[in-house]
């Protein structure tokens, strides 16, 4: 596969396309028989081959005048011989005619330019920005070298290969440009050409090193501009992941506000991932252990030979969840996101029973039966919250309410920091809770460091539970529900 094409595949994925691997070879083939000429064609030809829905159709048509829009503009270092050659014209003339003309004519020498292995090529400019290649025949193999011969061909080929070796379509930050364009420089051989113009000046040879230095300026500007087209080619894929990445391991009580629409399309995304994952259809042929007793009783028709054979099968048990929130203060923001973790998950957890409490506890599961999760968190927030936390009236509540339906099949899940305000948390409750229970998950957004200090009650809560852990990310919110689908 050429390299074009797996930048664009990976521009695609980046813009939330999925492209499998088969539909990637499916592609090549297509620009082998194509190739790139016709760009009408080949963007209808690829997107036939590449996006399945509307909503591709769209990020694809986007993609692919994003990328071979940019690719086809991008001559690199396009304006270093013009540049240089008027560094060398402005000495000896105050003329500035012919602009555009001599614009043109570089572009047509740099298409048309040979091969590295030729001739060097870039010979728009008089006396210094003469080609090197007329008579001698060999190519300037280093930066100094292209640099005081103005060989563009060279000098963009170089560029091209120090950009591959440095990695520059990893760029994602527009604060990364000076990071990116000190690294392609440093690649192509930055740091001779600063000894040269450091050895010219000490050797009182002031305009050759200017002359040197005003090049290397040229080359600079190149080199940064090729940078800013890369950046602006993947950055906005790109830099939506690095987001993302980030805000799943971020504390959720640091999460602002104008995140919460990216956070949702992530809990949206990971719960439909584990949904999948755990609603697959599975072959009952040949999984768990032989029934010995089912399998004779079957064969008795054919004299006892085991024509068929039957499996013991161990069921998957879809659990109760009772999720029992404390909806005060910081607590609140990780609890909305727990809350929209499990309902959107209710093809894999269809009883899902919710509580919020800050002083008293009550249920909300019928605030999602009637409005849906984005508006029932909220609300059920504003009629729980804002009240000083107590643990014991809640675990109180939470018996009179549901005690006599926990059983087996049931997991509690308690999401609280533990601290009661100086309250009894009443967990001889919990305790009792535990022993009915499948299992008990308590919560915690705090570290485990400042559990038991100050009004906090999780020394007295944690040995009463199943599970108690710190879950204070996106990331490790995923993990407890990943476990507790494996259990169940």
């Amino acid at each position: 596969m050429n390299r074009p094409l797996a930048e664009f595949v990976d521009m695609l994925r980046y813009a939330d396309v999925p492209v499998s691997i088969g539909e990637v070879l499916d592609a090549a083939r297509t620009i082998d028989l194509l190739g790139y000429s016709d760009r009408n064609l080949l963007k209808s030809a690829l997107s036939q081959v590449m996006a399945k829905t509307t909503d591709e159709m769209v990020s694809f048509d986007q993609c692919f005048d994003d990328f071979f829009t940019i690719d086809t503009d991008l001559n690199l270092g396009e304006n270093l011989l013009e540049q240089v050659s008027d560094i060398d014209e402005s000495e000896n003339s105050d003329s500035s005619d012919g602009g555009e003309d001599a614009q043109l004519a570089a572009l047509d020498n740099l298409e048309n330019a040979p091969s590295a292995s030729g001739d060097g090529g870039g010979g728009g400019g008089e006396g210094s920005a003469s080609s090197p290649s007329e008579g001698s025949g060999t190519q300037p193999s280093t930066l100094l070298e292209m640099l005081e011969q103005a060989d563009r061909t060279g000098l963009t080929m170089s560029m091209n290969a120090a950009a591959e070796a440095i990695g520059l379509s990893n760029i994602v930050l527009s604060t990364q440009r000076g990071l990116f364009t000190r690294r392609v420089l440093d690649e192509m051989g930055l740091a001779e050409v600063n000894q040269e113009i450091s050895d010219r000046r000490r050797e009182d040879n002031e305009e050759g090193a200017e002359e040197l230095s005003r090049r290397l300026s040229v080359l600079f500007e190149a080199t940064r501009d090729m940078v800013e087209r890369q950046l602006a080619l993947t950055s906005a894929g790109k830099s939506n992941q690095f987001r993302q990445e980030v805000l799943k391991k971020i504390r959720l009580s640091n999460i602002e506000n104008r995140d919460f629409r990216i956070m949702r399309d992530m809990v949206r995304k990971m719960a439909r991932r584990l949904t999948d994952m755990n609603s697959r259809v599975r072959k009952v042929k040949n999984r768990g252990h032989l029934d010995i007793r089912k399998t004779m009783r079957r064969n008795v028709a054919y004299d006892g030979l085991l024509f068929e054979t039957h499996w013991k099968q161990k069921e998957k048990d879809r659990p109760k969840v009772l999720a029992v929130c404390d909806v005060s203060g910081s607590v609140a923001s990780v609890a909305r996101f727990l809350l929209l973790f499990l309902y959107s998950m209710n093809e894999v957890l269809p009883n899902v029973r919710s509580f919020a409490f800050s002083g008293t506890l009550g249920e909300i599961t019928d605030l999602f039966e009637r409005h849906g999760p984005e508006e029932a968190i909220p609300e059920a927030i504003e009629i729980f919250g804002g009240r000083s936390t107590n643990y014991g009236r809640a675990m109180e509540d939470f018996r009179d309410l549901v005690f006599d339906e926990i059983d087996s099949r049931t997991t509690v899940i308690f999401l609280g920091d533990g601290r009661s305000n100086g309250a009894d948390p009443r967990a001889d409750i919990l305790r009792d809770i535990k022993k009915r229970a499948k299992r008990v998950i308590w919560l915690n957004p705090e570290r485990k460091s400042v559990w038991g200090t100050g009004d906090s009650e999780m020394t007295k809560i944690a040995p009463n539970c199943t599970v108690a852990e710190v879950c204070n990310s996106l990331s490790k919110l995923e993990l407890v529900i990943r476990d507790l689908l494996k259990t169940s």
